[in-house]
């Protein structure tokens, strides 16, 4: 391959994702997998032109994903396996996500580059969270791609959390609240408060009613930079952060009134080299005007609001657990 066709294969990658995206949006791989089908009936059973939908699989096939065999016949690859709803490794709702909101975000880059705000609320006229409130569309993909990608990163939390004589603790940002319930299973005497946004906060209460923890834990709504339930020995902050500037992550910060504060994030390496953490901080600048840290970024940050580093102790995902106390204890 020559220089110029290694540099347009590059350029030429985003070409697949959107791919996936169609096919995920056409729900392809769910109509697959009952079996092989030829071309016009899977057209006509996804709703896509024919001649077009060949040559979106031609490409996809090129990559190995999807193949049609010498009978003309369309069929899955394991490649294209968790493109279906239904697979244990479903990975639809990231695809659906990826290829949607945060396509168009990315196409926004310049703004975040020139300006240092979310390229998020320039394509779309509102931030990420009022967003998700408004579309519930949006907001269902979102849910599904941060369940599926949660399981793994509660597991790791919860095996290195150490809560010591913790009785009460704000899950602050804690989503659905599926880590609070696993918390709260492992220690009987434990009782938690979860705080997010009204949006998220109205799904959290039923998903923990149904876990029958509904009388050991409380969910409230409202803004983290604002306001924060006072009086709990504990405060758990898992990837909130890093959707923040530092000034809003020092408000959040300050609110945090216990004697713990468990932050719990992404920490970029000292050095540049090759890392997706890298990456990911251009994703957090995109999608929210946030960012990720280093442990010292971290450590001056917990200092700005009146809080000390503890320790930090990595888990077998890709988070690892900064633990603070106030400055003065």
């Amino acid at each position: 391959m020559s220089e110029d066709e290694e540099l347009y294969a590059t350029i030429g990658a985003q070409v697949v994702p959107q791919l996936l995206y169609a096919m995920a949006r056409l729900g392809v791989a769910d109509v697959l997998a009952a079996g092989p089908l030829d071309l016009p009936s899977l057209a006509a059973r996804v709703g896509a032109d024919p001649a077009s939908l060949e040559r979106a699989l031609r490409a996809l096939a090129s990559v190995g994903v999807f193949a049609r065999g010498r009978d003309g016949r369309v069929r899955l690859t394991p490649a294209a396996q968790p493109l279906r709803a239904d697979h244990p490794r479903s990975q639809r709702a990231r695809v659906l996500f990826a290829g949607g909101e945060q396509h168009r975000a990315w196409g926004a880059v310049m703004h975040s580059l020139t300006t240092g705000g979310a390229a998020f609320d320039h394509a779309f006229g509102e931030s990420f969270a009022e967003h998700l409130a408004r579309d519930a569309a949006a907001m269902d993909a979102a849910e599904a791609f941060r369940e599926r990608r949660s399981e793994r990163r509660d597991r790791a939390i919860v095996e290195r959390l150490k809560l010591g004589r913790t009785r009460t603790i704000c899950d602050v940002g804690g989503g659905t609240g599926d880590l609070l319930a696993l918390l709260l299973e492992r220690t009987p005497r434990l009782r938690g408060a979860l705080f997010e946004a009204p949006h998220v906060a109205a799904r959290a209460r039923a998903r923990l009613a149904r876990r029958g923890l509904a009388a050991r834990c409380e969910v409230l709504a409202g803004d983290a930079r604002c306001e924060l339930p006072p009086g709990h020995d504990a405060y758990l902050l898992v990837e909130v952060l890093h959707c923040y500037d530092d000034r809003a992550a020092i408000e959040i910060l300050r609110r945090c009134a216990g004697r713990r504060v468990y932050v719990i994030e992404r920490v970029l390496p000292a050095r540049t080299r090759a890392s997706a953490a890298f990456l990911a901080d251009m994703h957090m600048l995109v999608m929210y005007g946030g960012r990720e840290r280093t442990r010292e970024e971290y450590r001056e940050l917990l200092a700005a609001a009146g809080l000390r580093l503890l320790r930090v102790t990595p888990t077998s995902s890709w988070l690892a657990i900064l633990a603070a106390a106030p400055a003065g204890a």
